[in-house]
């Protein structure tokens, strides 16, 4: 009998693509073969509905509930079991929203039912004791000259702490040693017991490497020298670098000769935008709209705070569902949203700087 684990595919999917769903499917579908046998087990979906559905910007999205139920035979014996499940679908047409949406249900209904039958067929995740489940085996390290090495902690005093192995599992011992230390003297000991051992991993076990290509024995060395206060030669150092030295040479795009908006973020303007009445109906509470026509596209960024106006929630979905933001306006009354947005960013810079709203305009047409 095989013995199939499917702990780390029992995760819920979300979104939008499909080849993980279908794998998902195979995968439970092959595990249930290779238990039961070709012929004796079958999946039927009792019951599918879709019980939501809606069309936005190009993209159909739907979801669905779906009811499956296994058939197993052992001889003459027939055992039924039942699952429920949803799935939800995005796709540019109807039918593709519906039919992902609909797979995703079924793979969720035929995962729970599945799992009544026990540990091998799937959901071990909620039995304390994983009956059925197998272990990873031990890691255990490469031999070093025909001998099966081991690696101690020693601690400050020389007194070993533990014993590993595995000399990823020494190392994580370190770590967190050196982790726990908060005086420099202390660490220098501790470093000092055991620098002959983290010295022989670089030797014999050149392999002993992060996914970025960085050895261990390197890692511990920079949070030994971090604890001592002394600079580190260690990737993380060079990344701080280049981070300050790109910070002191950041140029204003603004001042340059085809320049770059300037986008404000501020917290407080938010509020106070937030706290006034819907321009369209006059209701609150309200949430703060940034005026997309206001300043030129940018990737991935919001218009600056200067370009706020407050909509209530019915509104500010019903702009967001549409796509030209400007006819939206001018159908609601013709309200002019950037004069809006302009008149309470002057308000709060006038409470903020103790100014005139007419002397905050001067200034800012003579810096614009």
């Amino acid at each position: 009998m095989v013995s199939i684990i499917l702990i780390d595919h029992h995760r819920r999917h979300y979104g939008t693509g499909t080849t993980r769903q279908r794998q998902d499917d195979a995968r439970h579908q092959s595990g249930n073969t290779a238990i039961a046998g070709f012929d004796a087990w079958d999946r039927e979906t009792v019951s599918a509905q879709c019980v939501w559905n809606r069309a936005r910007n190009g993209h159909h999205e739907c979801s669905y509930i779906a009811q499956v139920r296994i058939r197993v035979r052992a001889g003459d014996t027939v055992i039924c079991r039942e699952g429920s499940g949803s799935g939800h679908g995005v796709r540019p047409t109807p039918g593709e929203a519906h039919e992902s949406a609909l797979k995703q249900a079924e793979t969720d209904a035929m995962k729970r039912a599945l799992a009544t039958f026990g540990n091998s067929f799937g959901l071990a995740l909620y039995d304390k004791e994983q009956n059925g489940v197998r272990r990873p085996v031990a890691r255990k390290s490469k031999p070093i000259d025909g001998r099966q090495a081991s690696w101690v902690v020693l601690g400050a005093t020389g007194k070993p702490l533990s014993t590993h192995g595995d000399p990823v599992e020494y190392c994580s011992a370190l770590r967190q040693k050196l982790k726990e230390i908060e005086v420099a003297e202390e660490a220098e000991a501790f470093w000092t017991r055991n620098r002959n051992s983290i010295e022989s991993l670089r030797k014999d076990l050149p392999w002993l490497r992060t996914n970025k290509g960085e050895h261990y024995a390197d890692i511990l060395e920079a949070l030994y020298k971090l604890r001592l206060g002394k600079p580190a030669k260690h990737s993380t150092a060079k990344a701080s670098e280049r981070k300050v030295n790109n910070t002191a040479t950041a140029v204003d795009k603004s001042l340059l000769a085809i320049s770059t908006s300037k986008r404000v973020r501020d917290k407080e303007h938010l509020r106070y935008v937030a706290s006034q009445p819907c321009l369209v109906c006059g209701r609150n509470p309200c949430q703060s709209h940034h005026v997309r026509f206001a300043q030129p596209r940018a990737m991935g960024r919001k218009v600056s705070d200067e370009w706020v106006v407050p909509l209530c929630v019915t509104h500010h979905r019903s702009l967001h569902d549409v796509g030209n933001e400007e006819r939206w306006w001018k159908q609601h009354g013709r309200i002019d949203p950037i004069s809006e947005a302009e008149r309470l960013w002057e308000q709060t810079r006038a409470a903020k700087f103790n100014k005139t709203a007419d002397e905050l305009r001067v200034i800012r047409q003579a810096t614009n």
